[in-house]
């Protein structure tokens, strides 16, 4: 009885991660359409989205497989390349009948997002490789964390105009931050006061919205207009994600009950471009303005259908491949 009230307690203090990614997944549609808007008018709401939903869906796929083996990891291997193929493909549709399509696009060109599919058991991999000493050691997990933030910052700047593989590079230091934190530090994280997590939103925001302000003020401090002015600038932005990625956490659910719905979070992330595209040819051919009405009507149009379409047993099997390799080794 003692062991089922502290596992209910448990659950309370920790979020339900399924939910938060459909969440995070939902956020990702509205940030789609938020850039067919006016930047002038939007371009400090789409900083913030950039700054935190894709970093929180790397941390959270960390957090969540940190007990990874290598069997597990062999077994799984072939999923992550069915999604892969299968997205890339369906997402080489609109440049196909944009002109844009070329063999080099389709091979080194990942399309909406499905680089984090290969990502993820590379990262997973390069953990596996270290022994659990090293995993455990605070310092050691912060050299690599540097090691990797510079490698980011690299990525960011010279990388990224190459191929959007290099995004497994750019997102490292999140899935790192992971293995920083435990369910005890969550459960601390969500005890704290509203206040105090207002105020730390406060800040993060108001920091992005004087970022022009802040990096005069570092590039005038380290007097020159160096890389490594650039830098410190890239470590205060990957600070406003942390920031911003704690106080997401803090306010998710912990209740399981859309998990029905939030279970098909990847449905949303993997469909959502192609009826995207739907959409916009549509509405290309009206002529509409997109007002902020629009794109709050579209993003629910295309979480709806995404969803729909997800909970098709064919299309969940692209989504989530089954293969069964359990039974076989078995």
């Amino acid at each position: 009885m003692k062991q089922n009230i502290e596992s209910e307690s448990n659950n309370i203090t920790q979020p339900y991660w399924p939910t938060l990614k459909l969440m995070l997944s939902s956020l990702i549609v509205f940030n789609f359409y938020l850039n067919l808007a006016d930047k002038n008018k939007v371009s400090f709401f789409i900083s913030i989205f950039d700054l935190t939903l894709i970093p929180m869906f790397v941390f959270i796929v960390a957090f969540v497989t940190k007990n990874t083996t290598w069997k597990s990891l062999r077994l799984s291997l072939l999923s992550p390349l069915i999604i892969y193929v299968t997205f890339q493909t369906i997402d080489a549709i609109p440049l196909y009948f944009s002109g844009e399509l070329s063999l080099k696009t389709y091979l080194l060109e990942p399309q909406n997002g499905v680089w984090f599919f290969l990502a993820t058991p590379i990262w997973q991999a390069f953990f596996l490789l270290l022994s659990p000493k090293l995993k455990s050691n605070s310092f050691a997990l912060f050299c690599i964390l540097v090691a990797s933030l510079i490698s980011a910052y690299l990525a960011s700047n010279y990388l990224m105009k190459l191929s959007s593989f290099f995004s497994i590079i750019l997102y490292f230091p999140f899935f790192i931050i992971a293995y920083f934190i435990n369910d005890e530090n969550i459960a601390s994280l969500r005890k704290n006061s509203y206040f105090t997590i207002l105020i730390i939103t406060a800040l993060a925001i108001a920091a992005l919205y004087y970022e022009n302000d802040i990096n005069r003020l570092v590039i005038t401090m380290a007097n020159i207009d160096s890389p490594s002015s650039f830098f410190i600038i890239y470590i205060l932005k990957f600070f406003i994600s942390i920031a911003l990625g704690s106080s997401i956490i803090y306010f998710a659910l912990s209740t399981d009950k859309y998990a029905k719905v939030s279970n098909n979070a990847l449905g949303v992330y993997l469909i959502h471009p192609i009826i995207c595209f739907i959409f916009l040819q549509v509405f290309a051919y009206f002529h509409v303005e997109y007002s902020l009405l629009i794109i709050i009507l579209l993003t629910l149009s295309t979480i709806s259908i995404a969803l729909l379409l997800a909970f098709s047993p064919t299309i969940h099997w692209f989504i989530e491949p089954k293969l069964n390799f359990n039974k076989l080794t078995q």
